[in-house]
């Protein structure tokens, strides 16, 4: 007959927590081999092995339910399962993958701030979340080689444009209340279209070319780190800009603009 271990035994042994026992018990993964009459939960050696086969699926990323559903069938077909379960494996090796990405992203930007307006946040997460969603919008809007050769900057160059227009989206939010037609508001609304230019390369053609597409809003692609009010305002103001830079965008009836 095979050694009696206690729960505190069986746990130190597997290094696994009492707790994560109980837990185990309560869902009928491994229950223990014998319960005395005063409640106390005792392990032997065939328990050791079933644990092990519960750490070896978890490894694999398999769920206890999971587990439990492999438990109860007599032998195991597993080409399917593997392969699924490893599909499931490479697609949250993607999204981790992508949560580094933001999370540099975000830690390059914020190094030189302690505190960051939490829209302008949202949004530039949004965008390294959306990323290819916003790429193939814009296909359809302007030129594929343009959109390519924006989406393909080295990473340091991508990191610095994403660093000013931070800078720019949080001191344009803090001169809301000013008239469009400031002179301190069109600095920086002309600063926020030379990044619009390090990307395009000309930036009046690339806003004159998005005025002349009838663009539906896309609120779930492109989140905005502005109120109602605060766009209706920036919209003014870019106008403004426009117009002192001899642009004029297109009315709604594809008219120009007098």
């Amino acid at each position: 007959m095979g050694e009696n271990y206690s729960i505190g035994e069986f746990s130190k042994k597997t290094a696994t927590t009492i707790r994560t026992l109980h837990y185990y018990d309560e869902l009928g993964l491994l229950k223990p081999s014998y319960v005395s009459e005063k409640g106390r939960r005792y392990y032997t050696d065939k328990d050791f092995i079933t644990l092990q086969r519960i750490l070896a699926l978890k490894f694999l990323g398999y769920s206890l339910e999971q587990i439990k559903e492999f438990f109860q069938k007599k032998t195991w077909d597993l080409m399917h399962s593997l392969s699924f379960q490893r599909n499931e494996m490479v697609q949250k090796k993607e999204q981790i993958e992508n949560v580094i990405k933001a999370l540099d992203r975000a830690l390059h930007i914020v190094e030189d701030r302690n505190e960051i307006e939490p829209s302008v946040f949202i949004t530039l997460i949004n965008t390294i979340q959306m990323e290819n969603e916003q790429k193939e919008w814009l296909k359809g809007y302007i030129d594929k080689d343009l959109v390519e050769e924006i989406y393909s900057l080295p990473e340091n160059e991508q990191l610095e444009l994403e660093k000013k227009w931070v800078e720019l989206s949080t001191e344009l939010k803090k001169l809301a209340d000013l008239d469009h037609e400031d002179d301190r508001v069109q600095v920086l609304i002309g600063d926020m279209m030379s990044l619009v230019n390090d990307l395009t390369g000309d930036d009046l053609a690339f806003v004159q070319e998005i005025s002349d597409k009838e663009v539906e809003d896309e609120i779930w692609l492109f989140h905005s780190p502005f109120t109602a009010e605060e766009e209706e305002w920036m919209a003014n103001a870019l106008d403004t800009y426009l117009k002192r830079k001899g642009v004029h965008l297109n009315n709604e009836d594809g008219t120009k603009e007098s």
